[in-house]
């Protein structure tokens, strides 16, 4: 029985630098570890490169997130490989897992076939810079790309799949996110092509309210939680659970916010929707990242916002009417079968 539960427990620890996994590492496996995490711009803007300290991301893990989402923005380099690297170093050293994640929006209108050549340009780029190193280091192919890189979904998927060939070829494990051309609407990750000699090591990426329950025709989607607000939020993450049944892939939120300003305190309607939102989608057990790091962190100051403490904790460790159950909830394992109700 003692060997048993010793490579049980050691099946759940984390492949950081250094060492060696206790088994394959999987796309599910992986989804588990990544718990709940934030969007960063410390390699994207000139203020979050300048502010960006390895410390961060120690005062990060003590904050119990689990994941950084690094948004990067522009043409690659060798600088900005550096900067890369330095951020992936930290996550490592601090416990966090870091996942690049790629604003595809300087390209031209026309025609696509350049568009599709940059963007396989730039990962292959970053997988040969890390090579096969930091197993725990994911790729986001594409977030909020512009409209030109995101015109069809048939052209999206050819794309995703010529560049996790690319990526694949230089680490075959490296592990890859991709999302629908519709990312706001889990709906329409049946719309994705994963390819299938890659399966194990690709994750869907989808997003739920990035900039917090924004008016739509005149309406809001989130007012004070009445039962149709909160049956239609959970009609999106069943639809991402139902597709992950059906395919046995796992999906991850890239990002999602309550809509809130550093200017003003979290107001109770926020924080309501806060903790709902926390709570239907972590015991639907799928990843999310909060969207982001400046809204809860003071980069210049290297402190936390007090103000921002309670919806920090409503987003990250909500009170839910019923606690999800055991640990893979907590960390965000995906689940197959079942649904939110």
């Amino acid at each position: 029985m003692k060997p048993l539960l010793a490579l049980a427990f050691c099946f759940c620890l984390p492949a950081w630098a250094g060492e060696t996994p206790a088994a394959p590492l999987t796309a599910q496996r992986y989804a588990a570890q990544l718990g709940v995490g934030m969007d960063v711009d410390w390699a994207r803007t000139e203020r979050g490169i300048r502010e960006f300290d390895p410390l961060a991301v120690r005062d990060f893990h003590d904050k119990g997130l689990g994941h950084i989402r690094i948004r990067v923005a522009g043409e690659i380099s060798e600088q900005k490989l550096i900067h890369l690297r330095k951020i992936v170093e930290a996550c490592e050293q601090y416990h966090v897992v870091p996942v690049i994640a790629y604003q595809a929006e300087t390209f031209k209108a026309d025609p696509d076939r350049e568009n599709e050549a940059k963007v396989i340009a730039w990962w292959s780029a970053v997988a040969r810079y890390f090579g096969r190193e930091h197993p725990l280091l994911g790729f986001d192919l594409i977030y909020e790309p512009a409209e030109r890189v995101n015109r069809n979904q048939q052209a999206l998927n050819h794309l995703y799949e010529k560049t996790i060939k690319a990526i694949h070829a230089i680490d075959p494990q490296r592990m890859v996110f991709v999302a629908p051309r519709l990312r706001a609407a889990p709906e329409a990750l049946a719309n994705l092509k994963l390819p299938a000699q890659s399966s194990g090591y690709v994750l869907a990426e989808w997003h739920i309210f990035p900039w917090g329950p924004q008016k739509v025709s005149g309406k809001y989607p989130w007012t004070s939680g009445t039962a149709a607000e909160k049956a239609a939020i959970r009609e999106h993450i069943n639809a991402a659970l139902r597709w992950q049944h059906k395919t046995g892939h796992a999906s991850w939120v890239g990002g999602w916010s309550a809509g809130q300003s550093i200017n003003t305190a979290p107001s109770s309607s926020t924080l309501a929707f806060a903790t709902f939102m926390a709570c239907e989608l972590q015991k639907a057990n799928i990843p999310y990242a909060l969207n982001a790091d400046n809204l809860f962190y003071d980069g210049e100051e290297g402190a936390w916002r007090p103000a921002m403490e309670p919806l920090l904790q409503a987003m990250l460790k909500p009170e839910c009417a019923v606690k999800p159950a055991g640990r893979a909830a907590v960390h965000g394992a995906p689940a197959a079968a079942s649904t939110v109700k």
